[in-house]
């Protein structure tokens, strides 16, 4: 598996001092959104947010989003997605690894001092990444990022929410990750989340400055070399799906601002790329 790809997935984000953020102006003709690129988990010493943010967010009617961020968390939703997070049939991740891999996974979760049978019978993808959020969780980054906070602010100031893609959508791209794969993708992330610290100031060092490039470089580059299919899942192929659904955004009395992971904003398959061969002009705040 790609090296930083799982904290990739796991985060699928800032210091008080920043120079720069991930929100540009797209315009064509007179009319213009705004995009802002997100990291779906926070410390709480990363608030306030860049003003940057919070101008583009004033000046919008329309907030849109990779999906339906006010239904993740309720109680209907968590009832309906346990047939996708774990396996079913009597079935354990001993099925899915190698007695050399399952001995460094319980090892993993004896250090932590977390009961290993509590995530027996994840499917091996939502280990994967589940790996990543604890690992997280213990350097204190835990708190709401930046989709959840806007969302919650536009609940509460009345402004309309609309999203890409439905919840389940994105629960079964996940369900099926890494099939196929599974021991090997194991194995990667089990070695990942000890560089996570680094790998983890790369990226956000890449998002706070608003650097694509470096963006691209830390978090694109090796994932799209080593794993084209996955790259494409996860972000190319939905890339290209949120295309039209923006474009369909302009034309009205509206101003939105498209607030999706940082990620999909870098790379020649980004989003920006795409709108800006189309002939819309990009421009950062």
């Amino acid at each position: 598996m790609s090296k930083k790809f799982m904290l990739l997935l796991a985060l699928f984000s800032l210091s008080l001092n920043l120079h720069a953020a991930s929100v540009w102006k797209v315009s064509k003709g007179n009319d213009s959104i705004f995009v802002g690129g997100t990291i779906h988990l926070l410390s709480e010493s990363d608030y306030p947010l860049p003003t940057e943010y919070d101008n583009a967010y004033k000046k919008s009617d329309t907030l849109v989003f990779e999906t339906d961020i006010a239904v993740l968390n309720t109680p209907e939703f968590q009832q309906q997605i346990g047939p996708l997070i774990f396996l079913s049939d009597g079935k354990t991740i001993k099925d899915f690894v190698s007695d050399e891999t399952l001995n460094k996974l319980m090892s993993h979760f004896k250090e932590r001092n977390i009961p290993f049978q509590n995530f027996v019978n994840f499917k091996p993808g939502f280990l994967a990444i589940t790996l990543s959020i604890i690992e997280m969780q213990m350097m204190g980054i835990n708190s709401a990022g930046v989709d959840m906070y806007y969302s919650t602010k536009a609940t509460g100031d009345g402004k309309q929410q609309i999203w890409f893609e439905e919840p389940m959508e994105q629960m079964s791209l996940l369900a099926d990750l890494g099939k196929g794969q599974e021991d090997s993708m194991i194995a990667y992330s089990l070695e990942e989340v000890k560089n996570i610290r680094t790998d983890l100031a790369n990226l956000m060092s890449a998002w706070k400055s608003g650097d694509m490039k470096l963006m691209e470089e830390v978090a694109i580059v090796e994932m799209k070399s080593s794993y084209p299919q996955i790259y494409d899942e996860i972000l190319a192929d939905r890339n290209k799906n949120w295309i039209p659904k923006i474009e369909a955004l302009f034309g009205n009395k509206s101003t939105e601002f498209v607030l999706v992971g940082a990620a999909h904003l870098a790379g020649p398959d980004s989003v920006l790329t795409m709108l800006s061969n189309k002939g819309y002009k990009v421009s950062k705040l």
